[in-house]
């Protein structure tokens, strides 16, 4: 085990005194059944680790900035101060944004070994970042919906680590990046570029003929017993330790002549975006390290973001869940041959077109989409490689390292936008013994 982190400091966030809503009066927000989805699954928890500040800032004051401007944007995304409760009259799940409503803020202290956590390409030490970010996760409603923490390594050669835990139903992936970039800029007192929309949770911008029965019948699937919701997904710690966690950062040019190789592989005159590439990249890689040879199906599952293939639009300053679930399989003999990039590509490709299409066509399936999958037969991605996790910069630089603290299935793959500028970001989870082999297909040369 490492060193354990060390509270020095627990406080309370909170919003200013009468609430503030989106709507007159409005302090229930009511979720959609795009956010119902996630009602007993772990909550997001993302951790940023940042260089000692130079010239140096004292701990309290770095502290004090994130608090002040932590501050100075909840209002705007109120739904994070509240709870995730349960009515048992209508059996349904809200969040509650009442007297009272905050954010817990913890200051801690570590003597973990700040060098190894950010190494490039080393092994994850997976109880060293959970460590650093909150945990939120109750056995039963309610439940608060966010926390943040901020962790000073003492000794050697120092840090900062930043971790924020926010539970899904809240908002999606763009939800939380767009709060990360307004924290971060609150924090530096610099305004947004472009002066961005204020955020939206009203859970109407995403609604259609039949959400509120769609909700009910998610809620049973994922939470059948209320007010109690023990994560259905979340893996026993002796099956978390067998994975092996690494992280990897595709260049841009890696990238591009990914995108040349599979387009003319694939006959195509039009080169894939670069989600499609790196995931054909990925779902490949991933099963033949795995020795998936047979005629056995793996899958490939993802999220895609439907805010403009929605009828009408939905908003882009919406921070609520606006997600369908995809999901394609192959045979592994055909994914695994040699002109399984190819088809790889073309299915991710095809799966994406569907669903921009009509992003609503197979809604009632999204539930067993994902769950019928066999564990182990899978390649689970999530994140993108456009959400901005080295421009999170509070005031003391950018991150040299951002992760996802938890990571739950063998074959989970995290993408960020890296870096340096047009690179990617993966993290990947496998059985350990996967791992040489698939470091050997995944990692191109440049």
């Amino acid at each position: 085990m490492p060193p354990a982190v060390r509270a020095r400091r627990a406080t309370a966030i909170s919003l200013p005194t009468g609430g503030v809503t989106d709507a007159p009066g409005r302090r229930v927000v009511s979720l959609s059944p795009f956010d119902v989805y996630w009602a007993a699954l772990p909550p997001i928890r993302r951790v940023f680790l940042f260089a000692p500040p130079s010239p140096p800032v004292p701990f309290t004051d770095v502290a004090g900035a994130l608090r002040s401007s932590l501050a100075a944007v909840l209002p705007a995304f109120h739904p994070f101060a509240g709870e995730l409760v349960y009515d048992p009259e209508s059996r349904a799940v809200a969040i509650a944004c009442g007297e009272g409503a905050g954010v817990a803020f913890v200051e801690a202290e570590t003597e973990m070994d700040f060098a190894r956590l950010v190494e490039e390409g080393a092994e994850h030490d997976v109880d060293a970042l959970q460590q650093l970010v909150p945990d939120i996760r109750r056995e039963e409603l309610p439940a608060p919906v966010m926390a943040a923490q901020v962790t000073e390594f003492i000794g050697g050669v120092g840090g900062i680590a930043v971790g924020v835990t926010l539970h899904h139903t809240a908002a999606d992936g763009r939800g939380l990046w767009r709060f990360l970039e307004m924290w971060a800029a609150a924090a530096v007192a610099v305004p947004m570029a472009g002066e961005p929309a204020s955020p939206l949770h009203f859970r109407r911008l995403v609604s259609f003929e039949g959400d509120e029965e769609l909700a009910r019948v998610f809620l049973r699937q994922v939470a059948p017993d209320l007010p109690r919701t023990v994560p259905k997904q979340d893996p026993s710690p002796g099956s978390q330790k067998q994975l092996s966690r690494r992280t990897f950062t595709l260049s841009s040019s890696v990238i591009q002549r990914l995108k040349q190789q599979l387009a003319a592989a694939a006959g195509t005159a039009t080169a894939p975006s670069m989600f499609v590439a790196v995931v054909a990249h990925g779902w490949v890689s991933i099963a033949r390290a795995s020795g998936f040879t047979n005629g056995a199906p793996v899958f490939a599952a993802f999220l895609a973001d439907i805010r403009a293939h929605m009828s009408p639009r939905v908003p882009d300053a919406y921070v609520g869940n606006c997600l369908a679930v995809c999901a394609v399989a192959m045979a592994g003999e055909e994914l695994t041959g040699p002109d399984g990039p190819a088809r790889a590509c073309l299915a991710i490709r095809e799966a994406v077109a569907e669903v921009r299409r009509d992003p609503l066509a197979d809604r009632a399936r999204w539930f067993s989409k994902f769950a019928d999958i066999p564990r182990g037969r899978a390649v689970i991605m999530a994140g993108s490689p456009w959400f901005p996790a080295y421009g999170v910069d509070f005031g003391f630089g950018r991150p040299v390292r951002a992760e996802l603290a938890s990571m739950n299935y063998d074959g989970e793959m995290v993408l960020v936008a890296g870096r340096e500028a047009g690179s990617v970001q993966a993290s990947v989870a496998l059985a350990a013994d996967k791992m040489p082999a698939f470091r050997e297909l995944f990692v191109v040369d440049t």
